[in-house]
């Protein structure tokens, strides 16, 4: 699995104008000067690229890249969703490019099926289809979230989220510890039950750089489970961090915020950050969503801002 930095000139340009510039196949044809079939090559190898290992036949990978770049007549369209549906192994493949897309995107990505993702025994379907089992564990802290990065990816990390809020109220155990100036990551425990669950994304948040300059760039994505929410965010091109760390605040303002854990272990060199978790139950009275850059162990409001993006998806009684 790529990313759109490592991607080819030709296939990234492609992407940027039919993503960013919301331009067409045909328009993007008729301004380089190439003919259309040429334009969607490129757009199928870069999703190729881009998305995990599959078995998917070239033909289902191809019209997935078309639904997602909204290339499809509406009724194709309304078509592809309906199998999407129904079909476990495509729809995992389009939420993992879809997670990794909606960063270059200018506007939301058409919208995936919801679909159950976690089972009672924790077997989850990985983007081939293929069923496996989730035994990363839960991990909160006073009823919040505690953000682990890790190889979190797409739907991956919906069904870690999923199989932490299916335990409804469990009991916590929580510890924590400082190194230097580097603030410390807590280590807890969650029992869980084995009710199914069933994921359903209310949200995206698009994040972006306060100054709007820069490369670095991310998403939100908004998570309902019954009458519980989450979050998982991905961000591109964050600059590596060593003697501080990454976290996610709810935000208001100076004197209203919420600090939703720390990103630990850090960024590295490949500029991906991965976290997903719990939302605490007063998540719907804020605006905003943060990503910071934290030198305090316990910081009581937010440092310097990386990422924002509006806050949305939970009611405010929530």
């Amino acid at each position: 699995m790529g990313s759109l930095d490592n991607l080819p000139p030709d296939q990234r340009a492609v992407l940027e104008l039919v993503l960013r510039r919301g331009r067409s196949y045909d328009e993007i044809a008729r301004l380089l000067g190439i003919e259309r079939a040429a334009v969607r090559t490129r757009a199928l190898a870069a999703f190729d690229e881009l998305g995990p290992d599959t078995a998917l036949a070239p033909e289902s990978r191809a019209l997935i890249a078309d639904y997602l770049l909204g290339q499809l007549p509406e009724r194709v369209a309304a078509r592809t969703r309906e199998h999407l549906a129904s079909t476990p192994s495509e729809r995992a493949w389009a939420h993992a490019l879809s997670c990794e897309l909606a960063a270059m995107a200018s506007q939301p990505l058409p919208e995936i099926p919801d679909a159950p993702l976690a089972s009672a025994s924790g077997a989850v379907a990985g983007a081939d289809g293929t069923p496996r089992r989730s035994d990363r564990p839960s991990s909160r802290r006073g009823g919040a979230i505690m953000l682990g990065a890790g190889a979190l990816v797409g739907v991956a990390v919906v069904v870690v989220l999923i199989a932490a809020l299916s335990g409804g109220s469990p009991k916590h155990s929580s510890t924590a510890a400082a190194s230097g100036s580097r603030p410390a990551a807590a280590s807890s425990t969650a029992t869980t039950s084995g009710t199914a669950a069933q994921a359903q994304v209310v949200a995206q948040i698009n994040l972006n750089p306060p100054t709007g300059a820069g490369s670095t760039r991310g998403v939100g994505f908004v998570v309902k489970d019954g009458s519980a929410y989450g979050i998982i965010i991905r961000a591109q091109q964050v600059p590596p961090n060593n003697h501080n760390a990454y976290a996610a605040w709810l935000f208001n303002s100076p004197s209203d915020t919420y600090r939703l854990g720390f990103v630990n272990p850090g960024v590295g060199k490949n500029g991906q950050l991965q976290t997903g978790g719990v939302l605490p139950a007063s998540a719907g009275r804020f605006r905003q969503l943060l990503l910071t850059l934290e030198t305090q162990t316990n910081p009581k409001s937010p440092g310097t801002i990386v990422l924002a993006g509006q806050f949305k998806g939970v009611p405010a009684s929530s």
